[in-house]
C-alpha cells in the first residue's frame, strides 16, 4: 500500500453547496453502508439523537432537518462502516509496517472486530479472548493506586461512550479523566482565567442573533465547526460585518452556499462570509489586536480633544477590567 502524500489543488468553490453534497455521498458509498448510515444521520445532533464526534458545536434548540455537516457525516460514515479489520489482517502486517502507513490508509482498512495484543517476538498484533483482555486490564489496575491511573479519552469518543467510561473511572476510585479537548484547551483555561476570570468562552448561540460585529482570529470554521456557517450566514444576511485574521485562506470564511436551502443550491452565487480577510503571518494575530487597540485608543483621544462622544465604553472598563491605564499608556512609556 502506498504511503505517498497526494498533492491537492486549492479549492476554488464556495464552502458547502454541491461540493459538500457530493463529498458526503462519496463517503457513504466508500464506507459501503449508504442506506444504514443515512438513517443514522437523521438522528445526528438532534434532541432525541446523538452528538456528532466531528466537532464540538452545540446542539441547537431548533435543529435543521439535516443537522450535520460534511465533516460530521464523514465521521459517522467511518464509525458505521461495514469494513472490518479481522485477525487475519494483522497476520499479514507487522507493526513496523503499519507504522509507515498514512493515517487515512489505516482508517480505510476498517474497524477492529476482536481484542488484539501486540506480540513483541512477532512484532504483530495477535487475537486474544475477551476474558483474557479484561483479565490483563484488571491485573494492571489492581496493581495501581487509583489516583496513579489516568483514563484518557479521545475527542472521537461519543458523549455516551465518554459518560460510561467516566463512571467506570469513578467507581475505580479516581477522577483523573483528561481528554483531547481538555489538553487542547489547557492554554485557554490558563490564559482566559487570567484575562477575563473564567477559562471558557462567555458567549452563547443566542448571541449570534444579536451581535453587530464579529472578529475571527485563526478559526478554521469550515474545517473545525462547519455547522457554525449557518449562524454566520444568518448574521451576514442581517448586515453584520465579519473581520477575519487568519494565516490561511479558509474557504468557509470566504463564501458559503447552504446545502439545506433549495433556493441557494439552485441559484448562482454564494454568501460572502468575511467582509475583511487579513492573512497575517503565523503568530501575527497578537500584533493585529494590539494595533486595533492602539487605533481605538487614539480615536478616543481625538474625540475628547474635539469634544465629541467617547469611543471607549469607560463605564464597562471601570467596572469589569483592571490595568487599562497602564495598557493604554504602554506604547508611550516604552518610546
Amino acid at each position: 500500500m502506498s504511503t505517498a502524500h497526494k498533492e491537492t489543488d486549492a479549492y476554488q468553490h464556495a464552502s458547502g453547496g454541491w461540493g459538500s453534497v457530493k463529498a458526503v455521498a462519496n463517503a457513504l458509498i466508500q464506507e459501503k453502508a449508504p442506506i444504514e448510515t443515512s438513517r443514522v444521520l437523521l438522528h445526528q445532533n438532534k434532541p432525541d439523537g446523538f452528538m456528532c464526534v466531528g466537532c464540538s458545536w452545540a446542539k441547537p434548540a431548533h435543529p435543521h432537518p439535516f443537522e450535520f455537516c460534511e465533516s460530521g457525516a464523514k465521521a459517522t460514515a467511518w464509525d458505521t462502516t461495514s469494513r472490518r479489520v479481522d485477525p487475519q489482517f494483522f497476520e499479514q502486517h507487522t507493526l513496523a509496517e503499519l507504522e509507515r502507513w498514512h493515517d487515512q490508509e489505516l482508517e480505510n482498512a476498517g474497524r477492529l472486530c476482536a481484542p488484539m495484543r501486540w506480540d513483541a517476538a512477532l512484532d504483530k498484533y495477535v487475537e486474544v479472548t475477551w476474558a483474557h483482555a479484561f483479565g490483563e486490564i484488571g491485573r494492571e489496575l489492581r496493581a495501581l493506586k487509583p489516583d496513579a491511573a489516568v483514563f484518557y479519552t479521545s475527542g472521537r469518543a461519543s458523549l455516551e461512550t465518554a459518560y460510561m467510561y467516566q463512571l467506570f473511572a469513578r467507581m475505580y476510585g479516581t477522577n483523573n479523566l483528561p481528554d483531547s479537548s481538555n489538553m487542547c484547551h489547557e492554554s485557554t483555561s490558563v490564559g482566559l482565567t487570567a484575562a477575563i476570570g473564567v477559562g471558557v468562552g462567555t458567549i452563547t448561540l443566542d448571541d449570534f442573533k444579536h451581535t453587530d460585529l464579529m472578529f475571527f482570529f485563526g478559526q478554521n470554521v469550515g474545517t473545525n465547526s462547519p455547522r457554525m456557517l449557518h449562524d454566520l450566514q444568518e448574521a451576514r444576511e442581517r448586515g453584520v460585518p465579519i473581520i477575519t485574521f487568519n494565516p490561511i485562506r479558509e474557504p468557509g470564511l470566504v463564501s458559503f452556499v447552504n446545502p439545506q436551502s433549495a433556493t441557494q443550491m439552485l441559484k448562482p452565487g454564494a454568501t460572502q462570509i468575511s467582509t475583511q480577510y487579513h492573512q497575517v503571518k503565523t503568530g501575527g494575530d497578537s500584533a493585529a489586536i494590539i494595533g486595533i487597540c492602539k487605533a481605538v485608543i487614539e480615536a478616543d483621544e481625538r474625540a475628547q480633544v474635539e469634544g465629541a462622544a467617547r469611543i471607549l465604553d469607560t463605564v464597562f472598563i471601570e467596572e469589569h477590567t483592571t490595568g487599562f491605564g497602564d495598557f493604554a499608556n504602554c506604547d508611550q512609556t516604552q518610546s
